[in-house]
């Protein structure tokens, strides 16, 4: 069935053009059952120093992150087994952690080792809901599925001698599969980002989109005038790799990184970007980039936080091309992206050749949300392999 040129009309149900809910990561639905086949990046690990527990909430779910003494992160249940306190109150005892209401400790394996006023054994009985959970390129992932975890790292670490920079991650205010379609729209980025940004050597000209599945996820091609080809790697379920253009204040050194952006459903109406990156930097051009990117960061202090600019670019106070910010291309992203509603409506949409990235991971995804809905087998994906990587292609 095309896709391009529907209109459903105003009020159709979110089912009838893709015959599932594509948006939604709920426990329990399809696209909830997809979601949690995969590793999930769930927080930066420099801002979880050990012996500190905290609250996240990942696809409509709250749970408890913690850092043991050992430098070990752990996702946990949100509530102690016992009498539902929530677990991130508690305290971080070597790598275990302690209910803060009546003192039970469990281990990061779940299995409850202390319990100071009940009898001796009792605690033989008590499981606390634990995650798999791993460190990669300077994220933390876990993984909420049933099951053994696929493999372990769920990317390679980008091939060649450099420094991981990994960006503050940002909450953003709707559903994260309308960010990861932006991602598969490299149109957009003539448009979007021509206002002060550094993506100049992308908007000279528009590309013609082709995309492919692959095992790992969907390679996106984008095709110049000139002949060059922009490979972009979208994996699954939630993650594109790419080569950007230096942040804003950054160019100059450094060059293009090759950056893993992954969008982290919070709820069905909110998620959160985790941006992890290899900057292809030694000798003395790392202490050049070290220094301008200390300058970076020192004025990204300084900005108003990108939320607070979005907003006011939604109310009319601030116009949309008259921003400037450390993080300017991020600002401008969530302004269109978010800006579309919380949930982006499917169902009224014109798609047109643009959109061929777009449109194949939409056929992708109903097709593997169908089968969950049905009792069938989904495909089982793969970690992409070291030697595949994205081309910059400009």
């Amino acid at each position: 069935m095309s896709m391009m040129g529907h209109n459903a009309g105003e009020g159709a149900p979110v089912r009838s053009r893709y015959g599932v809910d594509l948006a939604t990561t709920k426990a329990g639905t399809p696209g909830g059952v997809f979601m949690r086949q995969f590793w999930i990046a769930v927080y930066d690990s420099d801002d979880l120093p050990a012996g500190r527990a905290m609250p996240i909430r990942i696809m409509g779910e709250d749970y408890t992150i913690y850092r043991g003494k050992s430098g070990k992160p752990q996702v946990i249940a949100n509530r102690c087994p016992h009498r539902g306190a929530q677990m991130f109150l508690g305290w971080v005892e070597d790598d275990d952690i302690r209910c803060i209401y009546h003192g039970w400790k469990f281990d990061c394996s779940g299995r409850c080792t202390e319990q100071p006023a009940e009898e001796a054994g009792y605690n033989e009985k008590v499981k606390l809901k634990t995650y798999p959970t791993g460190e990669h390129m300077g994220l933390i992932f876990a993984y909420f599925g049933e099951g053994e975890p696929p493999h372990f790292p769920p990317f390679p670490e980008p091939e060649g001698e450099g420094v991981i920079e990994v960006r503050p991650t940002t909450a953003v205010p709707c559903n994260y599969l309308q960010c990861f379609e932006n991602s598969m729209d490299e149109v957009h980025v003539a448009f979007t980002h021509a206002p002060g940004g550094t993506h100049a050597k992308l908007a000279h000209d528009l590309p013609v989109i082709t995309a492919e599945e692959t095992p790992w996820g969907m390679m996106r091609f984008g095709t110049r005038k000139d002949g060059k080809v922009r490979h972009t790697m979208h994996l699954a379920p939630n993650a594109v790799r790419v080569f950007v253009p230096a942040n804003f204040g950054m160019d100059g050194v450094g060059g293009w990184p090759d950056m893993t952006l992954i969008f982290t459903p919070v709820d069905d109406e909110n998620c959160r970007w985790f941006a992890t990156s290899k900057v292809f930097v030694s000798g003395a051009e790392r202490a050049r980039y070290d220094e301008k990117r200390k300058e970076m960061l020192q004025k990204v202090k300084e900005a108003r936080p990108v939320m607070d600019v979005v907003n006011d670019i939604w109310s009319g106070r601030l116009l949309y091309q008259d921003v400037r910010h450390p993080f300017l291309a991020r600002v401008q992203d969530i302004a269109v992206q978010a800006g579309q509603g919380a949930i982006a409506d499917r169902e009224n949409e014109f798609l047109g050749r643009s959109d061929a990235g777009i449109i194949a991971w939409r056929r992708i995804l109903a097709r593997e949300l169908r089968i969950i809905a049905e009792g069938g087998t989904p495909k089982t994906w793969a970690a992409p392999s070291p030697d595949i990587a994205p081309v910059m292609g400009a």
